[in-house]
């Protein structure tokens, strides 16, 4: 079987992977395009991971505040920022089911890659200004579904999507679809406040 391209731009291919999975960018674009944020933007990671997604919001936002309980997945997102030269990004060693700090309802976005996504959706809305979003980055239907019934209750607009992105073949008998590829990576949980 032929390895599955991820077509990284170049700023990712810097990075290392391990751990945790990556937020691919179908997946990152859909989050920035769909909840507007850009140059002046404030973001709230909550999970830091590898730090992919970390890089990827960095790079077009004023700053990121990342939280991540694991010392293993803080010290390679810490490192991938690093090897990014991004410089506005702080990192915080802490479980968000604790808590975060930035409760002012003066942030654009409040990012979500962790499990119980579910639980972080009081503090998300305490976080976000007006017509701020939570996104989640959700591996599992179950996930989803958890966080999108939370976030009814709360949010004023809710909404779940996957990215199917297939890749073609160009030959001179055909244009195709690639056989392998892909396919879907994650459900994408959406709230506007």
């Amino acid at each position: 079987m032929k390895k599955t391209e991820f077509h990284f731009p170049a700023l990712l291919t810097k990075l290392k992977r391990g751990g945790p999975a990556v937020t691919q960018p179908k997946d990152a674009g859909l989050i920035i395009g769909y909840t507007g944020i850009g140059k002046e933007s404030k973001v709230i990671e909550l999970g830091s991971g590898t730090g992919f997604m970390t890089v990827q919001l960095a790079n077009i936002v004023k700053e990121v505040v990342s939280y991540e309980k694991r010392d293993e997945f803080l010290a390679l997102a810490q490192k991938n920022v690093e090897r990014s030269g991004l410089k506005n990004v702080t990192f915080r060693h802490k479980d968000v089911l604790e808590g975060i700090d930035e409760n002012d309802g003066s942030w654009d976005l409040v990012f979500c890659d962790i499990a119980e996504a579910e639980k972080v959706v009081e503090m998300a809305d305490k976080a976000l200004k007006k017509n701020g979003y939570l996104a989640a980055h959700c591996l599992h239907a179950e996930q989803a579904k958890a966080l999108h019934i939370a976030a009814e209750g709360v949010f004023s607009e809710v909404f779940t999507i996957e990215g199917i992105v297939r890749e073609y073949e160009a030959r001179e008998r055909g244009f195709r679809p690639k056989h392998f590829g892909l396919m879907h990576t994650a459900y994408l949980v959406f709230a506007r406040k």
